[in-house]
């Protein structure tokens, strides 16, 4: 079941990534991508439905992995656990409360509040379950590759940050590079969790030969 779950988590969040991807292109006359938030797609004919989708292809995304973790016994870290149940509610409320747009609204700043949380909790969750893996044998390869993701998107995240008091960095590119991130530390505790609990195709051949000289012995 796990190798399941943990697929599904990475086609959901793909697809979330590629719709964020489609709306960069096919709205960049309405959008500025090196200055405008992603929210600001919703605010656009069409944009709107797709942007909800992939937010909720997003927590999805995360129930899933969140499953694929129990199933593949994962070790746990109860504040790694905690920050990414934090991620998950800051996808949540900017779901939930419409971005500010033409004037500053209280739904907006909700939002603001909520994007900020779903930057900074989910590499920080990385960071620190990739101290915990690096002790464990089986999952030190995963610990390496969270470690890197962690440090991308606490430098995008902290850059998209000072964005917001900087005027002249490119907010929108660097909330862009945030977002691709996170999807490659989702994509990663996907693969990894698939891969967690497939034997080696040596193991399994041993165990197939094994089986069937057990049955000779016992045709015998």
């Amino acid at each position: 079941m796990t190798p399941r779950t943990a697929t599904l988590s990475l086609v959901m969040a793909t697809a979330a990534q590629a719709i964020i991807a489609g709306l960069t292109f096919g709205l960049a006359g309405h959008v500025d991508p090196w200055r405008a938030p992603v929210s600001d797609y919703a605010w656009h004919r069409g944009g709107g439905l797709l942007f909800t989708l992939a937010l909720l292809l997003l927590l999805a995304a995360a129930a899933a992995l969140a499953a694929a973790a129990r199933s593949a016994a994962l070790p746990r870290d109860p504040l790694a656990s905690t920050l990414f149940l934090l991620w998950t509610a800051g996808i949540a409320v900017v779901l939930l409360f419409r971005s500010n747009f033409d004037a500053v609204t209280l739904s907006g700043e909700i939002h603001r509040a909520g994007g900020a949380v779903l930057f900074a909790s989910l590499p920080l969750a990385a960071w620190t379950l990739s101290a915990r893996l690096r002790t464990e044998p089986p999952w030190m390869a995963t610990a390496r590759a969270l470690r890197r993701g962690a440090i991308a998107g606490v430098v995008t995240a902290a850059g998209f940050g000072l964005a917001q008091v900087v005027g002249w960095l490119p907010a929108g590119l660097l909330e862009r590079a945030a977002l691709l991130a996170e999807f490659a530390i989702v994509a990663t505790m996907a693969i990894a969790l698939r891969r967690a609990v497939r034997p080696p195709a040596v193991s399994r051949q041993s165990e197939t030969a094994a089986t069937v000289a057990e049955s000779r012995r016992v045709a015998r």
